[in-house]
């Protein structure tokens, strides 16, 4: 009976919310500014346009039926096809898959693409959605509808009190509520911005089976307990059912959907937020702010704004990425965070938007612009594969590595879902309005169709390869509108200037970080906007031994040599983080005191920004934004030193090597001069895929990669035992795998991360004793030092034979 009471509730909830159409609750807490509709707003920048129009023909290519898969086994009915591969249908991380979280956020995707676009492509394709799940949820009979694999039966024990949670697990299940989420934010997606009733229905019936048949048979601690798990920002989708229908049960529980272990801290200021899972945090601080917004609780607003405020200031990176290896750490652990592969993530970027976007309409403070700018620019745009427009999962941050892009059909992580939102979006806080006023936050050319007020402008604009940007305005008729125009904080002081109809515009208002134009705009008015941006170099956060550098908003980095990788590499169906490296060593180093770098670094002029750094010492470095360097390693952050004296000391140490090569000379049975032409050639050398390189006080060294390898014929005592000595140049270097052999016979391997050393920047040297049969009658031997595959040697920069009593220990 329980079960027809509740399909009852449903079915009349339906029919009275078809009353409510557009919803009914206004917040009790009033925005401050309003963002425009997507469907006002069309982007026309010839980058942002680019990575849009794949993402749509993209979405458009997905399958419903694979997507809808788990969502009908779960119900009962037969599916229609297979569920697409890797977290959408097979068990990642020991608590079965993450099935229907990416229709979730194809949904959410959908309807700001249709908003954007306006494809009725795009409708067809969500009615069908939309119609589908009802089957399911009408299969279920109450309410109910997850693709979670035995869903029902975690919550089952769940109420039962039988439960343990972790993060990503209930009940070694993955994230059920975290899935809840992704459907329901999809679902209200669908409804406001396509107006599909049944999404609407169907998200009630959502919200209703968990409040009643889970929220209200929990109690405080445990839905506490249920909070520890990743659960996006249930505690909105409550919030959003609320807007729509005015009913305050989903208001009541969304007041219990709160984790109090970020939210209680937070509010009073504190930073607890090292080592805590970094996306697991972020949608719930959306979902506070927008319980704040209709409790006019205060405390939930001070925790979001906080946690931004902390999260920009503290934990993120010069592209606007936060974390490293999807956790926060010590603002103090920056530099030595830089030398791992797994930077920030994708998802924590657009979660932290999204978030943005909400605290901006709160507050509407103009930092918000500023971090949303710059992670739009060097995180965002950067994401995407430029031929297939999928997306990356990792940004490293370390000098030398590069990132790996998804695949179309197979890489069905949380960031390929995200990666799906971002792109439809991407005019969403370019313009802002507020009663009679217009804001113009960000020069991204674009056009805007203020319905309400019946006026177009059209932002035209090559920035950041110019420094200006027109505004044009069309109208039947005269608007009296307040223009306000962002003043972005990395311009030059006073730099900017703004012309109306050619006019320099005098004793013009400066306010909160927006310039004011008050009078009545006609058809064909046009505001000019010229600017000069600073070019800044960036110290890593609590250090200076590395630096970035941006021209305004925009950050620059340099291509680096594709060494030991091919473009495959560049895309991988399941592999998420990028291992091949090469040392940091290698790339760029930038001497001298942060004034004298940039006093060497020149704009050249051309149709595209490019700037090049120029030191007195050392090698000239192209400077590009880093949005534009797609299949490439690279280098945002490069290393930094005072003088080139500081780097000889603290990176190679090379002096004592010289002293130590003097000893060794008078005892050796042989040795080469690695990089002389004469003495390798006397020792009959061969290689196959190699690098050499040449530093102050060692005269060469040499590296084999990706299963190269290097090999010296070398005199030998045939009736003594002996020893291989080998020196390396120091580097971080941790994917190190190569193996030594003597006519064939490998006598070492070595295997060696920066654990195994400890090193970083000094050289170091092993012994490795040669067993007598390989050299018992022999007065010649052949050495083959040989990396394998995607890997390499380290550099070897002397190699000599020792009788072995001559050992010592050098290390």
């Amino acid at each position: 009976m329980k079960k027809y009471k509740i399909l009852l509730f449903v079915i009349v909830m339906s029919c009275i919310s078809n009353v409510y159409m557009w919803g009914t609750t206004k917040p009790l807490s009033k925005n401050r500014i309003d963002l425009f509709s997507l469907s006002e707003v069309r982007i026309t920048d010839k980058y942002f346009k680019y990575i849009q129009d794949l993402d749509h023909q993209y979405l458009l290519t997905l399958e419903p039926d694979r997507l809808l898969s788990w969502f009908r086994r779960e119900a009962g009915l037969t599916p229609k096809a297979q569920p697409y591969p890797f977290w959408e249908s097979e068990d990642v991380w020991g608590g079965g898959p993450l099935a229907g979280h990416i229709l979730g956020f194809y949904m959410s995707s959908m309807s700001m693409m249709y908003q954007t676009t306006n494809d009725k492509m795009i409708l067809d394709r969500l009615n069908y959605i939309v119609n589908e799940l009802l089957l399911c949820q009408k299969a279920h009979g109450d309410g109910y509808l997850l693709a979670t694999v035995n869903g029902k039966q975690v919550f089952e024990d769940m109420i039962d009190g039988d439960f343990t949670t972790s993060n990503p697990l209930i009940n070694q299940t993955w994230e059920p509520v975290y899935i809840m989420n992704k459907i329901m934010l999809g679902l209200y997606g669908v409804y406001k911005r396509c107006h599909i009733q049944d999404a609407k229905r169907i998200l009630m019936g959502m919200a209703d089976w968990f409040g009643y048949e889970v929220l209200d048979k929990l109690n405080h601690e445990n839905i506490q307990k249920m909070l520890v798990c990743e659960h996006g920002s249930i505690n909105e989708s409550y919030i959003d059912v609320y807007k729509i229908t005015g009913d305050k049960k989903y208001l009541e529980w969304a007041k219990k959907l709160n984790d109090e272990d970020m939210w209680v801290p937070l509010s009073k200021g504190e930073d607890i937020l090292n080592g805590w899972h970094a996306n697991t945090q972020i949608p719930k601080f959306t979902g506070f702010n927008a319980v704040y917004r209709y409790t006019n609780n205060k405390a939930y607003n001070d925790a979001a704004t906080r946690f931004w405020d902390i999260v920009v200031q503290k934990h993120t990176w010069i592209n606007g990425g936060n974390s490293t290896g999807e956790h926060f750490f010590e603002e103090s652990m920056f530099e030595k965070k830089i030398p791992q592969y797994g930077g920030p993530e994708s998802c924590n970027s657009v979660n932290m938007m999204r978030l943005t976007e909400s605290l901006y309409q709160t507050d509407g403070r103009v930092d918000r612009i500023d971090y949303y700018e710059r992670v739009l620019y060097n995180h965002i745009l950067a994401n995407y594969d430029p031929e297939e427009g999928m997306c990356v999962y990792y940004t490293p941050m370390r000098p030398g590595h590069y990132k790996i892009y998804g695949t179309r059909y197979h890489s069905f992580w949380c960031c390929t879902g995200t990666g799906f939102e971002a792109p439809a979006k991407f005019a969403k806080m370019i313009y802002a309005h507020k009663d009679n006023s217009l804001y113009v936050n960000m020069f991204i050319a674009s056009t805007l169709d203020w319905n309400e007020k019946n006026i177009m402008i059209t932002q035209s604009t090559n920035f950041p390869d110019e420094d200006q940007t027109l505004l044009t305005i069309k109208s039947s008729s005269t608007q009296q509108i307040d223009l306000k125009i962002r003043i972005p904080f990395w311009i030059k002081n006073k730099s900017m200037v703004v012309r109306v109809n050619n006019k320099i515009v005098k004793g013009i208002k400066s306010e909160k970080g927006y310039v004011t134009i008050s009078r009545e705009w006609s058809d064909g008015d046009e505001i000019k906007v010229t600017f000069t941006p600073l070019l800044e170099i960036v110290p890593l956060k609590n250090s200076e031994r590395y630096l970035a550098m941006t021209y305004g908003p925009i950050v620059l980095a340099t291509k680096i040599d594709n060494t030991n990788i091919g473009k495959e590499e560049f895309r991988h169906e399941r592999k998420t983080v990028s291992n091949v490296m090469i040392p940091m060593s290698d790339t760029p180093v930038l001497f001298g005191t942060l004034n004298e770098i940039k006093g060497n670094i020149r704009r050249v002029v051309g149709k595209e920004l490019l700037f090049i750094y120029n030191p007195k010492e050392g090698k000239s470095v192209k400077l590009v934004p880093y949005n534009r360097i797609n299949f490439s390693r690279y280098a945002i952050y490069m290393i930094h030193v005072d003088d080139k004296e500081e780097y000889i000391k603290t990176v190679w140490d090379g002096s004592y090597y010289v002293n130590m090569n003097q000893n060794l000379g008078t005892i050796n049975v042989d040795a080469i001069c690695i990089g002389d032409t004469d003495s390798e050639r006397m020792h009959k050398i061969e290689q196959v895929s190699n690098i050499t390189g040449k530093y102050d006080y060692i005269s060469s060294w040499r590296r084999a990669v990706n299963g190269g390898y290097f090999m010296y014929n070398l005199a030998s005592l045939p009736d003594k035992e002996q020893t291989l000595y080998i020196a390396f140049r120091g580097n971080d270097q941790d994917e190190f795998a190569f193996d030594l052999l003597i006519d064939g016979q490998v006598i070492k391997s070595f295997v060696r991360s920066l654990g195994d050393e400890g090193l970083v920047t000094k050289n170091y040297a092993k012994y490795i004793p040669i067993p007598f049969e390989l050299t018992r009658g022999k007065k010649n031997i052949t050495l083959k030092i040989a990396a394998r595959l995607k890997n390499m040697t380290g550099d070897i920069f002397d190699i000599r034979i020792l009788p072995s009593n001559s050992e010592m220990d050098l290390k």
